[in-house]
């Protein structure tokens, strides 16, 4: 019962001077296997490289290989760079995605290419079900590939689950630790720190945590080749206090009583999550996690990869200026929903359990 998967939480060497890990991506990857025990997860590749002769080789030794989910269904998805139907070919076990979405950036998702089409098609000539994170990412499918929406099956994420959520204890009221999550690109600087001063402001005696997913501070930019990059303000002198950078978002979170929690594993930051109390922020899989713990969470808006989930479990997406009117959010609704889409995602775990694996 091994299979193996791959995950966009591995970001390759080569690419490490342009892309951050994502400890988000890892939250899933971690939940995938766990719904997936007893069975093993054998082998892990990244979906950010091609796959060798010798990784086929191992995907082929296993029983299935696992796309685990993100944002990574667009336009030209192709599973991994190179993919291609003889390559696939290649592939003798069952391909399956399991909790995949939408890219949720503009212009990712107006038109699906015939490759992608091809691709999709060809896996599922193998598999009876496949797994989608949102009805957004439904809707694309089924405009894009109709003749297979029996076969895509609307789970959600495999972060929402647990059984804290799934059975009937209340959400937790405490707020001794408050994480504020960042997500640190395009224009965050108005968002994080309104969001920053809130949490400053309503919770004066709680312990407070600026906690990154994602460390941009570690990618090695070539800051002489690229004047106009953001990062040419962290190699001189900074001549204003905070000049809107990733590196003067901590400072200022630390000027209002944070602290800076930078993981350096999945597991490492599931248990300080599961040290304190309330999120809030722009992270959406550590929304979804706080959540699954039956502890209150109220998510920032970033892109449209939150709308889906929105639609989906019924939460509200948080304007950073007007955060308080979110607080008399009923909590029970999301657990209702939580609980209602668990039916497909074991259906779908039982199917791979027993059909597949």
């Amino acid at each position: 019962m091994a299979y193996a998967v791959i995950t966009p939480y591995i970001v390759p060497v080569e690419i490490q001077n342009k892309k951050a890990v994502n400890i988000g991506d890892g939250f899933i990857l971690n939940n995938l296997i766990k719904l997936l025990y007893p069975a093993e997860c054998k082998y892990l590749f990244t979906s950010r490289k091609e796959l060798s002769e010798n990784d086929i080789d191992k995907i082929n030794s296993t029983k299935a290989l696992i796309l685990a989910g993100a944002n990574q269904l667009n336009d030209n998805f192709i599973i991994v760079p190179g993919m291609s139907l003889a390559t696939l070919a290649k592939i003798k076990v069952p391909v399956v995605p399991f909790g995949i979405g939408i890219h949720g950036i503009p212009k990712q998702n107006i038109d699906m290419s015939n490759t992608t089409k091809e691709i999709l098609r060809a896996i599922h000539e193998r598999i009876s079900f496949s797994s989608w994170r949102c009805p957004l990412t439904i809707q694309y499918l089924n405009n894009s590939l109709p003749e297979l929406l029996d076969n895509f099956l609307l789970t959600g994420c495999p972060v929402m689950y647990d059984d804290k959520i799934l059975d009937d204890a209340g959400f937790y009221h405490q707020a001794k630790t408050v994480v504020v999550t960042v997500t640190e690109r395009q224009d965050f600087w108005d968002r994080e720190t309104k969001t920053i001063n809130f949490v400053a402001n309503k919770y004066r005696k709680s312990r407070k945590i600026l906690s990154l997913h994602q460390d941009f501070l570690e990618i090695k930019s070539n800051l002489q080749n690229n004047q106009d990059s953001i990062w040419n303000t962290l190699k001189i002198k900074v001549l204003k206090k905070y000049d809107k950078t990733p590196l003067s978002l901590r400072n200022y979170a630390r000027d209002k009583g944070f602290q800076i929690f930078k993981p350096t594993s999945v597991d490492e930051c599931l248990s300080f999550y599961n040290s304190c109390d309330l999120h809030i922020g722009s992270r959406l899989h550590a929304h979804l996690y706080f959540l699954s713990q039956a502890k209150k969470s109220f998510l920032t808006y970033v892109d449209e990869r939150c709308i889906g989930f929105s639609n989906l479990l019924e939460f509200p997406i948080c304007d950073f200026n007007n955060l308080n009117e979110y607080f008399n959010y009923d909590f029970e609704i999301y657990r209702k929903n939580c609980i209602n889409y668990f039916t497909n995602m074991q259906k779908f775990v039982d199917y791979l359990q027993e059909k597949v694996l």
